[in-house]
């Protein structure tokens, strides 16, 4: 009885010994495939990437950038154009953005700017959900008020434009948004320009980047009224935001910024 008993505990020990034993490859196994996905998102540029295709896939939506005064110089529109490609994509590769650089990207005379602009911006080819243009060349106004008239006045994306040289009223009806710089005076009394434009490309990249985050979700274009300022608010995230003051008359603009 007592070799019996000693017998079956020893075949039991054994079974579950060589059980062990092949099951411990198995739980090797297993260890290493949970370790992978882990691993995965370790590069934020990676992640970047596949959210960007992912959203250019789901929408086919793209967003004009146009690159006009202190934003067209070869080096300037060269580090904006090289910072939207590493963030969206550009266009011509499948990405979101489709840059335009003033003049070089249109005929030069004034005329041809707009109509040029216009032809893009009415193009059938292209499916836009926002236009943003830097430091806007005369008659910028004119192209976008055209561009309305074949909306009928409600054109479905935003249009925004930042720290423009352009018409200011005929930009403020024509655009979602206008924001400008606001300008720094001297001992003087006198407008230091140069300093503007140095703040003005200091601070562009981030105020794009944020406006182009912003404006991408929206699938309409923004109505003119208070709600305006809690768009830009939430938009740019900065608190140095006031409206803009008509000189001559006194009068604030409802959609015109200024950046302090």
């Amino acid at each position: 009885m007592k070799k019996t008993l000693f017998y079956i505990i020893s075949i039991s020990i054994f079974f579950i010994f060589f059980s062990c034993a092949k099951q411990e490859p198995v739980q090797e196994d297993i260890e290493f495939l949970e370790l992978i996905p882990e691993d995965v998102p370790e590069s934020d540029s990676i992640k970047q990437l596949n959210n960007t295709e992912q959203r250019c896939k789901l929408t086919n939506k793209r967003i004009y950038v146009i690159l006009g005064y202190d934003f067209n110089s070869l080096e300037i529109s060269g580090e904006l154009v090289d910072l939207l490609q590493k963030n969206y994509g550009l266009a011509s590769e499948g990405g979101l953005i489709y840059p335009l650089v003033y003049p070089n990207d249109f005929r030069h005379a004034p005329r041809g700017y707009v109509n040029d602009l216009l032809t893009e911006l009415q193009s059938d080819d292209k499916d836009i959900c926002g236009v943003i243009i830097l430091g806007a060349p005369e008659n910028t106004h004119t192209a976008f008020a055209r561009n309305q008239d074949k909306w009928n006045r409600d054109v479905p994306y935003p249009v925004i434009a930042l720290f423009p040289q352009d018409d200011v009223l005929g930009l403020e009806s024509t655009c979602d948004i206008v924001i400008d710089k606001g300008q720094t005076v001297n001992i003087s009394g006198e407008v230091g320009q140069e300093e503007i434009e140095g703040q003005l490309i200091a601070e562009a990249p981030e105020v794009l980047l944020k406006t182009i985050d912003y404006i991408q979700n929206l699938s309409y274009s923004l109505t003119k009224d208070t709600k305006i300022h809690t768009h830009l608010l939430q938009m740019l995230k900065m608190s140095n935001i006031r409206h803009y003051t008509d000189p001559e008359t006194g009068l604030q603009s409802i959609n015109h910024f200024v950046l302090n």
